[in-house]
């Protein structure tokens, strides 16, 4: 069966399979519906951003047959090599340690398998499924980290797509909130097709209606929505002048808000903690002072809004006690005592596993760290922890060898986005498999591979500058004139 999301993306997949560059902003902007599903196989569907991704890989694949390499392609690899290492010891360890262990450790199974308890360690097609998932999103990561490093890509055009998803999810948040309060018709056949999902789109928060978007709950609407808001403050602190940027700020806070996740509040408090210590770190005291006068105008601002808010609406002050009282005591919650011990059970395998963990898809917990542990052992959480650290320096590195440019936009909004999703993961969600996070961390790969390599074509001289001129790229050019310097730019190809 093919739903409408299908007959949308293979067709559209199909016209642009010779513009791979489009196939992954297609990817970027599908990211935000995976609780629809472009194909449907017995009762599981296929998720909207693999249509587009399967493209990508396939065109890709055919390119690296034929002898074609990109200029980044050994810096991107030397990049992506912990996380492909990481991954190999993921599958082997998804075949091995549940036959290891058999019989002789109890867990909680993944979703398809479910029987509502504990269960022993045993092969299952769980181990299998998300070998398969895991396979695609890295396929997917060290492809596209590779061929972003063609000069004649604008690489901020992909980071361009992530934003406008943003804007997408804003839209059918607020169309969903219309829905719930007053009839609006929405479309939710063609949001949540995937069989495979258990959407919970009808939970109340006492008085208040719970969002969820296009997600299947409003946790993972709240955990989308953090990135969104990690990466456009970042990018919008740091001085650059995107299009809408600074108005999807409060839009896509006001969505947050709507879906009264816990997760989201305590990943957005999490944030607006580190985000002094990110600005002292950067050693930029322009970037500090643009830090507290956000902090004094969204004060302002939030402020006021509350007056006409109670103003104009009072009867929206006790519902708003109540979300407010619900998230302090969630912890009484029982829904907070099922997923504390979903993950106190996980890591108990640890110890039993002797910390190799019981394999990948034969454990389920509620949040990454006791998932990635219970899965993958401490040799897989070692391997994460490498590639996350040289990325992140590497990355900065980079970004602090040339003045404002593409590669330096997406660097920025880029780690700053996979904070957010990962701190809200780490909160409650037991992995993280959307293409689209595989995508961005290949796409800050390629940004600073892109730097890496035109440094050294230009001597690595830290900072330099070259004119803009009419042989430049000219999506280097226009970011220089938006930043208000448009007679010099780096031009990182």
């Amino acid at each position: 069966m093919v739903p409408f999301a299908g007959l949308l993306l293979f067709p559209l997949c199909l016209a642009l399979w010779m513009r791979p560059d489009r196939l992954l902003e297609i990817l970027m902007v599908a990211g935000a519906f995976p609780a629809a599903a472009a194909l449907i196989l017995g009762g599981m569907g296929v998720q909207p951003p693999l249509v587009p991704g399967m493209a990508f890989i396939s065109y890709a694949l055919l390119q690296r047959m034929l002898g074609v390499r990109y200029p980044g392609d050994r810096i991107a690899w030397w990049l992506c090599l912990p996380f492909v290492l990481t991954t190999v010891w993921t599958v082997m360890g998804s075949i091995v340690m549940p036959r290891l262990f058999m019989n002789s450790v109890l867990v909680w199974p993944q979703k398809g398998d479910g029987t509502g308890h504990q269960v022993l360690l045993a092969p299952s097609f769980g181990n299998v499924s998300q070998d398969m998932y895991l396979l695609i999103n890295v396929t997917l990561m060290v492809l596209a980290a590779g061929f972003l490093t063609r000069g004649d890509i604008r690489i901020d055009r992909l980071y361009r797509a992530y934003l406008f998803s943003g804007w997408v999810v804003c839209a059918i948040c607020f169309w969903q909130l219309a829905h719930r309060l007053a009839g609006v018709p929405f479309p939710e056949t063609l949001l949540y097709s995937n069989p495979g999902w258990s959407i919970l789109n009808g939970q109340m928060a006492g008085p208040v209606p719970r969002i969820n978007g296009s997600f299947t709950e409003p946790s993972a609407c709240a955990t989308y929505l953090a990135g969104i808001l990690y990466s456009i403050l970042w990018v919008v602190l740091q001085g650059y002048r995107l299009p809408m940027a600074r108005l999807l700020i409060p839009f896509a806070s006001i969505a947050l808000l709507c879906t009264t996740s816990t997760t989201g509040f305590a990943t957005m408090a999490v944030g607006l903690l580190l985000l002094p210590a990110a600005a002292l770190a950067t050693g930029s005291i322009r970037l500090a002072g643009r830090v507290v006068r956000l902090a004094v105008i969204g004060a302002a601002i939030a402020g006021c809004g509350l007056l006409v808010l109670v103003t104009v609406a009072p009867h929206v002050v006790p519902a708003a006690q109540f979300v407010v009282e619900s998230t302090e005591t969630k912890r009484d919650s029982q829904s907070y005592q099922e997923r504390s011990m979903a993950d106190t059970d996980a890591l108990s395998v640890v110890p039993q596993t002797y910390g190799l963990g019981a394999g990948w898809g034969s454990v389920r917990a509620s949040s990454l760290i006791p998932g990635l542990l219970s899965s993958i052992g401490i040799v897989g959480m070692v391997g994460l922890l490498i590639f996350d650290w040289r990325l992140v320096r590497e990355s900065m590195t980079a970004r602090r060898l040339v003045p404002a440019c593409p590669e330096s936009l997406v660097i920025d909004g880029g780690l700053a986005a996979l904070a957010g999703r990962l701190i809200a993961a780490c909160m409650a969600g037991p992995t993280i498999g959307a293409p689209d996070f595989y995508l961005m961390m290949g796409l800050v790969i390629a940004a600073t591979a892109r730097i890496r390599v035109w440094v050294r074509a230009n001597g690595g001289v830290r900072g330099q500058r070259v004119p803009v001129t009419g042989a430049t790229m000219p999506a280097h050019a226009e970011l220089a004139e938006r930043e208000g310097d448009p007679g010099a730019l780096v031009v990182c190809t």
